[in-house]
């Protein structure tokens, strides 16, 4: 089937590492000018580089500032207005709060993680959506998580956050009715990336035991052993960017204000 994505313009706020990398090159595979965006701008020039974007830009946006640096510069670069929306920067808070308790989590800390994950989304889609209203279409894919929910007992700001994403993702798509534009989530599992192996290795290896294992088999068993996960395996980038690949085309807009997860079966597990 072909998506009718050529020639789209497209944004994913951060796409200079991970599972934004991973959406920023299937969107320009299926033939979209893509504009990456991260915090770091050597990861971002490579990524833009490695997969032929249109354009790369640093900006922090936890700052309104970062915000219009980045919709100006990916509106220049594209040759017109956003009309594809990825909302995936994010992650945990700088403190590491994502592995404590709720109790012991600070208000600093509740409030870096909205900033860096709600807010951020809320500040592009605040900029972009009057374009979309404009061009009367567009499409708003907001990365949310698993831990959105089903939240497990640690990083309750982190997931509070991509909670609060999934809420943003329905009432937006009610108050955009007949403009349009649809607006859908995204939440992903545990997902393969550069990231993933340091944080694994300390959080099951070494806490249950499992000696000198290579990381292939360490992602097997957290996916059977820990989370009983039934298709088997971790899942990869791509297997969130096929997913929001679909939701960015012509072809799917009878869907809109719906959360799609790619989790592998997670949430029907218990940890």
């Amino acid at each position: 089937m072909k998506l009718q994505l050529e020639g789209k313009r497209a944004l994913v706020t951060g796409s200079n590492t991970g599972i934004g990398a991973g959406i920023a090159r299937m969107l320009v595979e299926e033939g979209c000018l893509v504009f990456v965006h991260g915090r770091n701008r050597t990861r971002a020039e490579k990524v833009a580089g490695e997969i032929g974007a249109a354009g790369y830009l640093a900006a922090d946006l936890a700052t309104d500032e970062g915000a219009d640096a980045l919709y100006e510069s990916s509106k220049a670069a594209l040759g017109g207005p956003v009309e594809i929306l990825v909302n995936n920067a994010g992650g945990a808070t700088s403190s590491g709060s994502a592995v404590r308790e709720p109790i012991n989590i600070t208000i600093a800390e509740w409030l870096e993680a909205y900033q860096i994950n709600t807010l951020a989304a809320v500040r592009m889609i605040r900029r972009i959506v009057p374009d979309m209203l404009t061009a009367k279409w567009g499409r708003i894919i907001n990365i949310s998580s698993s831990g959105g929910v089903m939240p497990p007992p640690r990083g309750a700001d982190y997931n509070g956050a991509k909670a609060a994403i999934n809420n943003l993702t329905v009432g937006l798509a009610r108050s955009l009715k007949g403009g349009g534009i649809t607006v859908n989530t995204v939440s992903p599992g545990i997902i393969v990336t550069p990231s993933l192996g340091p944080w694994m290795r300390q959080r099951y290896v070494e806490e249950r035991g499992w000696g000198n294992i290579s990381d292939e088999e360490m992602y097997q068993r957290v996916a059977l052993e820990v989370h009983d996960l039934p298709v088997g395996r971790l899942g990869s980038d791509e297997d969130i960017a096929m997913v929001v690949c679909l939701l960015a085309s012509p072809r799917c807009g009878y869907v809109t204000g719906a959360n799609y997860r790619v989790d592998g079966g997670q949430i029907r597990s218990v940890n």
